[in-house]
């Protein structure tokens, strides 16, 4: 009977033991985390106006910019069924529209990706019938951790032109601007801005509003929970994907039935099915 009272304790005093290496796991993460890095970035700008208004300002060089929304993870898609997951989303005051993307790896902010983005976002911006001369500015800019172009300048601006009119702006209200990650000129303000991308602890970011978010978020209980909780979030959300590429990858190489494959890869076959008529990214 003793033996019988004994196990559950056991096991008990384990699964607190395990509970509580999984803490330190995530709290030793946590602390190595920079603003490059999608979770502690998801943090420090989702519906966080100040923290957005400091990043565009800084990034078009204007102090007059007031957001007034924003939100991190935005899914878009388009008539296709094509889905895009956008990092940050944001409006301002006049109405324009940011999509900020910030990638770790250069290689996956191709041109085409930035044409991709705008594109979606784009045919989103007009309700039915509204004129097309309405339609907002909108800026996507991608923040890459290396020098996407190799040129050491501080941003790379894009923009359409008419060739034959000495590429004089075409003005379509469309701009997609590329910030090199590895600036450190820190006697200017992008400069500045990407030291601190690249910080790990708060005491050294120079910006004293994104100080302050990232100091709570790793320094505070209540940051640190947060944290911890969008560590899980984005475990999870990496292991769907997983299971995604799985079954997306069976589907096409294989002669599998696609409850054969929901099986296998433990999927919702609905899931499966979009995934074989092509509406799942």
């Amino acid at each position: 009977m003793l033996q019988e009272n004994v196990l559950p304790e056991v096991a008990s005093q384990q699964q607190k033991l395990q509970e509580q290496q999984d803490l330190q796991d995530k709290l030793q993460r946590i602390a190595q985390m920079r603003m490059f890095d999608d979770t502690l970035m998801n943090a420090v700008f989702d519906s966080r106006i100040a923290e957005t208004e400091v990043l565009i300002q800084i990034i078009l060089g204007r102090d007059d910019i007031k957001v007034t929304s924003t939100k991190t993870q935005e899914e878009f898609i388009n008539v296709y069924g094509k889905m895009v997951t956008l990092d940050i989303v944001a409006r301002d005051a006049d109405n324009k529209l940011y999509n900020i993307e910030v990638q770790r790896d250069k290689y996956k902010a191709p041109p085409q990706r930035a044409r991709f983005h705008a594109a979606v976002m784009d045919i989103t911006l007009l309700k039915d019938r509204q004129p097309f001369k309405e339609m907002p500015e909108r800026y996507t800019i991608f923040i890459t951790e290396e020098d996407k172009f190799g040129s050491g300048f501080p941003m790379y601006h894009v923009e359409n032109v008419i060739k034959e009119l000495r590429d004089e702006p075409f003005r379509d209200g469309g701009h997609i601007i590329f910030v090199n990650g590895e600036y450190r000129d820190v006697s200017t303000p992008i400069g500045q801005l990407m030291h601190d991308f690249a910080c790990t602890q708060a005491s050294d970011i120079l910006n004293p509003v994104l100080r302050e978010r990232v100091r709570y978020l790793k320094e505070s209980e209540g940051g640190t929970a947060e944290m911890c909780e969008l560590v899980e979030e984005y475990a999870e959300k990496k292991a769907m994907r997983k299971q995604l590429e799985i079954a997306k990858e069976l589907i096409e190489t294989t002669d599998l039935s696609l409850e054969h494959i929901a099986r296998v890869v433990k999927l919702p076959l609905d899931t499966v099915k979009e995934l074989a008529q092509g509406r799942t990214a």
